[in-house]
């Protein structure tokens, strides 16, 4: 279609797996969704995301341990790269980590007009061969007026088996929106 390779969702193989709204949330959970054996990754939705806390970050904790879960904790390593539509910065951080999450999105506003979207690319540890990693992208418009566009690869160094995610802002709830989340069947 115009160019874009829709070929993973003509043949069935990207499914949605849950999704949830917020609504005055302290945290969207998604347990027991991961199935390694079925899906190589999970696509991640934000969509329309607005905190109560204004100028405040979105993260995603990794999940263990199935339906009754709990966090993988330890140090979620980060880079990225930003441009902004003005002059105000571009380029890359490096050599940054987090400790217990991985950041989603960062300065989101709760005013009008200024809603978070995003993508999150989850590759969580099949308990064996790997860590468990991400791949955001997202751009949205700061507090200081200008459009971000960030891409953050994220990665926690644990080869413990990875079974879903819990989704928080750094301050305050989620007042609205949602998560979607898809499986890319192998």
């Amino acid at each position: 279609v115009d160019g874009v390779d829709v070929s993973a969702i003509v043949s069935g193989s990207l499914v949605k797996l849950s999704s949830a709204t917020a609504s005055n949330s302290s945290e969207l959970l998604f347990d027991n969704f991961v199935d390694t054996s079925t899906y190589a990754y999970y696509h991640i939705v934000a969509e329309n995301i607005i905190p109560a806390t204004t100028s405040t970050n979105l993260y995603m904790t990794f999940r263990q341990g199935g339906a009754s879960g709990s966090d993988l904790n330890g140090t979620y390593y980060l880079m990225s790269w930003t441009a902004f539509g003005n002059s105000a910065f571009s380029g890359f951080d490096s050599n940054a980590s987090n400790a217990n999450f991985a950041q989603i999105g960062d300065q989101i506003q709760n005013s009008a007009g200024r809603a978070f979207n995003g993508i999150t690319e989850y590759f969580p540890s099949d308990g064996t061969n790997n860590g468990s990693y991400t791949m955001s992208n997202f751009v949205h418009h700061t507090s200081l007026g200008a459009i971000r566009d960030r891409h953050r690869g994220q990665y926690l160094d644990s080869t413990t088996a990875a079974t879903g995610a819990r989704i928080y802002m750094s301050s305050g709830n989620i007042t609205s929106g949602s998560i979607h989340i898809f499986g890319v069947k192998k």
